[in-house]
Formats: structure tokens, C-alpha cells, sequence
């Protein structure tokens, strides 16, 4: 997953599976708390009783406007019902939208849903959506529904109207809001999109020390080894070629998830950098998702390095996100049996 200042989407759900919304009032307050979260403007939203899903820009990272969220639902839900228990799943999706090539439809596609599940004859009497702003000649000033209104008309004038001729028309456009469209990150975006974006935004290689390299590489290689019943220098034995084929990518994986680039992982670990996309796209099909999951939940974004505190270069520690539950995830059976050496 990628880091950083960006346009993101994000999807929740209850906790437990249980719903989020008791009662109407209720989601009235939840669209104000998405519209004052801190360093953020709200694109878009679509509420259900089960379900949150909006588009925000953020300053800040999406892992902090996450947590953000969660703690504002369960202070809403304890002084609404005086219960104190988490509202939203620390499980949800994220995606990193390229603002150009993928707002107007994911927009258009969100407020459908009410109407494709059903829940709606049309998606304009929703109530629960941004629809109607964007419908609106005057819509409030906490939401931004500029952005994507100038993206789909190319122009300021008479954008209402032509966003109700779009809404009336089929939709022939489908995005993934699952895993989004790129082969190797949770985003809708192209590749350039996603190179000036880790340029602009992720602690890289060019900006970490070497001693902070070492570390993370060593970080990614325990918690790997640590799964398979390996100690660090048994992963890293080339000797061992289908272990080391196998289990490699894995490491690769999560150092690019910290944003680290193909050329910083190859020099760190010794590789020829046009491998590693390779790599990284064989990692779902080698491994089972469960046991992705669990080593993405360890593999938070403050666990294992130091994180830059300014431009000045110098790091600081930072608290680490790993949540109690994902730690206790980790000792659960999956498929991190040690392989046979060869």
C-alpha cells in the first residue's frame, strides 16, 4: 500500500460485523465528523447501515486519517448511547485514486450503489449520499464536489445539469473497489501516477540513511524467517534456490510497501532490479491470502523503521500501529510451513 498526501477511498464496515448506523440521527453526525476530520476535504460519500465508503483529499497519510475516523465513531456511538465499544473494523479498504484518470467514475460508480443494491428505485432520493450535492446549484462549502464536476464537464458552467444527463445514462464503466486496477499496489491509478506520487510522497531510499535501509531490510527478513521457522541467514542463503525463489519475493514485497523503490531493494538485497516487478506480481499467486493479511496487519507502516520527522533528515521513533489483534493473528495456523531445503 502506498503512503503519503493523496486523494484516497476508503470503504468500512462494522465491527464484528455488526451495523455502524442505529438510528437516523446518527447518520446525519457521520457525515459531519467525515467533513471536519482534520487535513482532510470530502469529495464523496455513501452511507448504509452496514457500510461507510467516501473519497477524501488528505494532507496527511491515510493510516492517521484511518485511525482518525475509527476514534470519532466510537466517541459518536458512546455519547449517543453511552456504550463504549469500537464502532468501525480495524479491516477496511483503501485505495489511492489518480485524480485525473479515475475520479469521475468512481464518484458516478459510488453514488450508483444505493440503486444497484437495490436499496433505491434512483440514485437521486438517496438520502444518505452526496448525490444530491452534486446535484445541487449551491452545494454546502464542507464538501468539494468541484473537483470531480470540472474533470467530467471540462468546464465550470451548467455542471449540475450535465452530471444529471450522466446519472441517467447506463454506466459502462466498472473499477475494482476492492483491489483497484494496478497490478502491484491498492490504487486506481496509472503507472506515472504512481511514480510522481512515490516521488512526492514516500520515505525512499534517497531519503533514508544506509543504517536505515539495513534496518528495514533486516526488519522484513525477520518477519518473514520468523514465519517460515527460519533464522535470517537461512532465508538469505541463495544455496537454498527454491526456498530462497519462494520467499525472497515476500521480503521484496513489503520493502515496497514502504515505498521504497525497485533500485534501492536491488542494491539493497543484491538483484537485478527488472526481476522484482516479477517478483512482487508472483507473491499472490505463491502465497495464500490469509497469510498475506497477516504479514500486511505486522508489516504496519511505523513497525519496523524510523520515520523521517522533517526535511531536515534527521528520524525519529515513531508508535508502532501494529494492533494487539494482528499480533495475535500471527500465531494462527497458515501456509508459512519451512520448506524443503534444495
Amino acid at each position: 500500500m502506498l503512503h503519503g498526501a493523496g486523494v484516497y477511498y476508503f470503504a468500512l464496515s462494522g465491527a464484528r460485523s455488526q451495523g455502524i448506523f442505529q438510528s437516523v440521527f446518527e447518520y446525519d453526525y457521520g457525515i459531519r465528523l467525515l467533513a471536519e476530520l482534520r487535513g482532510c476535504r470530502l469529495l464523496a460519500y455513501v452511507l448504509d447501515e452496514n457500510s461507510i465508503r467516501c473519497v477524501m483529499r488528505c494532507d496527511r497519510d491515510w493510516t492517521e486519517v484511518l485511525e482518525d475516523i475509527q476514534v470519532a465513531f466510537n466517541q459518536l456511538h458512546e455519547s449517543c448511547w453511552q456504550q463504549t465499544k469500537p464502532v468501525l473494523s480495524e479491516q477496511g479498504i483503501v485505495l489511492l485514486v489518480d485524480e485525473q484518470a479515475y475520479l469521475t467514475d468512481l464518484i458516478i460508480q459510488m453514488h450508483r450503489l444505493p440503486q444497484t443494491q437495490r436499496l433505491v428505485a434512483d440514485a437521486s432520493v438517496y438520502p444518505w449520499s452526496s448525490d444530491h450535492h452534486y446535484r445541487d446549484l449551491n452545494p454546502p462549502k464542507w464538501i468539494d464536489t468541484q473537483s470531480m464536476l470540472n474533470l467530467l464537464c471540462q468546464t465550470r458552467h451548467n455542471t449540475a445539469t450535465r452530471y444529471q444527463a450522466v446519472m441517467e445514462q447506463p454506466h459502462v464503466v466498472e473499477l475494482d473497489l476492492e483491489h483497484g486496477c494496478h497490478p502491484l499496489y491498492q490504487a486506481l491509478a496509472r503507472d506515472h501516477f504512481i511514480n510522481q506520487h512515490q516521488a512526492r510522497n514516500a520515505v525512499t531510499g534517497v531519503s533514508r540513511t544506509p543504517e536505515e535501509l539495513q534496518r528495514l531490510l533486516n526488519d522484513a527478513c525477520d518477519l518473514i524467517a520468523g514465519r517460515f521457522s527460519l533464522t535470517r541467514d537461512e532465508l538469505l542463503d541463495r544455496t537454498l534456490r527454491r526456498q530462497y525463489a519462494r520467499l525472497m519475493p515476500l521480503v521484496v514485497w513489503l520493502l515496497s510497501e514502504r515505498g521504497l523503490t525497485h533500485e534501492t531493494i536491488a542494491n539493497l538485497i543484491k538483484e537485478d532490479e527488472e526481476v522484482l516487478p516479477l517478483w512482487i506480481r508472483s507473491v499472490p499467486a505463491d502465497h495464500p491470502d490469509t497469510l498475506l493479511a497477516k504479514l500486511k496487519a505486522l508489516w504496519s507502516p511505523d513497525l519496523a523503521s524510523l520515520q523521517l520527522a522533517s526535511s531536515n533528515g534527521k528520524a525519529k521513533p515513531v508508535k508502532s500501529a501494529v494492533k494487539p489483534a494482528a499480533i495475535k493473528a500471527s500465531t494462527d495456523n497458515d501456509d508459512s510451513a519451512p520448506l524443503a531445503n534444495v
